[in-house]
């Protein structure tokens, strides 16, 4: 028999249809925007022969490897951080990868205000309650290990010295370690430790850092540490100067000084930068924080037709023993910053 409902009911069924087969908030997935940007603070000239250098290099491997296209921004000297990352978001830029530990707290502040904009530091450590943040830092307290064993074992004075660039905890974590390192080979060895400031000033000012070194040796230091990023080329300059050794950081900077640069201790900011981009251009990117150290090839030391000869076999092969150890737990290196 016909019923004047059965339209209706079948409509409303059909709505109801209609309905269930729409996606749920919960299973709606948004897809981010890739517009990548590397910012970054660089003082007084367009490369560092470190830090930066290495993060655009991992950028640009990307877009040879990958095609991924970027920005870099710049930060003016005195500019503001926080105002400078705030600029990007909104002008849609994703990720945000901030290179250095100073963008720390900027992305704290910004991270809920851009809740769709990816944020990356590199070499910080942003605490991992954001969903749309990424730390990736490094142990280099490991790193600078290897290269406070190499220093001390060197030693003609049994006296060696540290140039710091900005005094914040994460460069004084290169001098414990390098201390420890230091001391794990030559027990009695004396270790200076200057820094040449306390404003992100001090990774542009390389005649500070060649002062600092040159005063380690006249008072008896024969090796002589710098982690100052772009200041770092004063030390290694000092180093010439005053017939002695120093090590560069970061990159593999033997060649700037030969004969005067012992080593250098190589900090894969470049694979945190590529990961960086690779991840977000295939969308497996995880918020949270990700820790590099010797064991992932994110930190060693260089070398090369420029310092072969001044490291010898006897301690590459001791450093090589040295690195097996910290990789199997059996050296336990102390990090400054979780004492």
């Amino acid at each position: 028999m016909f019923s004047p409902r059965a339209p209706f009911t079948a409509i409303f069924l059909c709505l109801c249809a209609f309905l269930f087969a729409l996606p749920t908030h919960a299973e709606t997935q948004i897809t981010p925007t890739f517009k990548p940007v590397l910012v970054y603070f660089l003082a007084n000239s367009e490369r560092d022969n470190s830090f930066i250098e290495a993060a655009t290099k991992g950028a640009q491997r990307a877009k040879t490897e990958l095609g991924v296209e970027y920005t870099e921004h710049r930060i003016p000297r005195d500019h503001n951080m926080y105002d400078a990352l705030k600029t990007q978001a909104e002008a849609g830029y994703s990720p945000v990868i901030a290179i250095g530990h100073q963008n720390v707290l900027p992305i704290q502040n910004l991270a809920e205000q851009f809740p769709h904009t990816r944020f990356v530091v590199i070499d910080g450590l942003v605490p991992p309650i954001y969903p749309n943040v990424q730390s990736i830092t490094f142990r280099d307290h490991e790193g600078a290990f290897l290269i406070g064993y190499i220093a001390a074992f060197s030693s003609k004075t049994h006296h060696i010295g540290f140039v710091g660039g900005m005094n914040v905890p994460l460069i004084r974590n290169f001098a414990f370690g390098y201390e420890q390192g230091a001391k794990y080979a030559d027990p009695q060895i004396r270790v200076d430790i200057d820094y040449i400031g306390i404003t992100p000033k001090a990774w542009g000012q390389p005649e500070r850092a060649y002062e600092l070194a040159s005063k380690q040796f006249d008072s008896g230091a024969d090796i002589v540490f710098s982690a100052a990023g772009g200041s770092t080329i004063g030390a290694l300059k000092a180093a010439q100067v005053n017939d002695r050794f120093a090590i560069g950081v970061d990159t593999n900077q033997n060649a700037l000084y030969p004969g005067h640069v012992l080593t250098s201790l190589v900090k894969r900011v470049d694979i945190a930068v590529f990961n960086t981009l690779k991840s977000c251009s295939e969308d497996t990117w995880q918020p949270g924080i990700q820790m590099l150290g010797i064991k992932e090839g994110a930190l060693d030391y260089a070398v090369d037709e420029h310092n072969r000869e001044l490291i010898g076999a006897e301690l590459v092969e001791k450093v090589s023993v040295v690195k097996e150890r910290i990789i199997n737990g059996l050296i336990n290196v102390d990090s400054y910053t979780v004492r």
